[in-house]
């Protein structure tokens, strides 16, 4: 590790994958954030996520205030509002990564 010419990149390099529209004390949020760890675990998928506390923006809190927590994939712009279950989040997640094979292939 640490070596010159090393071929792994950190996950704070990568761009993300998914963004995740939330705020502080937002106990939905800290189920969805939970649900997703576990959805990834399981699917064996590696997700780098940027964290966005809406109430940082006046534009967010008017956009999300009331859906949170919202996930939103970066390669094609569709969210996942709450409420949502483990099998809707699969099937979210599924769709970025046909997405970004797509996208590959082209």
């Amino acid at each position: 590790m640490g070596e010159s010419g090393d071929e792994h990149e950190s996950p704070f390099d990568r761009p993300a994958d998914l963004l995740f529209f939330t705020t502080l004390g937002c106990h939905l949020c800290e189920q969805a954030e939970q649900m997703l760890g576990s959805v990834a675990h399981s699917q064996r998928i590696e997700l780098a996520v940027d964290v966005i506390d809406i109430a940082d923006d006046a534009a967010l809190v008017e956009t999300y205030g009331i859906r949170i927590p919202v996930f939103k994939r970066v390669c094609d712009g569709v969210e996942l509002g709450w409420p949502f279950g483990e099998e809707q989040l699969v099937h979210f997640l599924a769709g970025a990564v046909d997405v970004y094979k797509a996208g590959e292939t082209t």
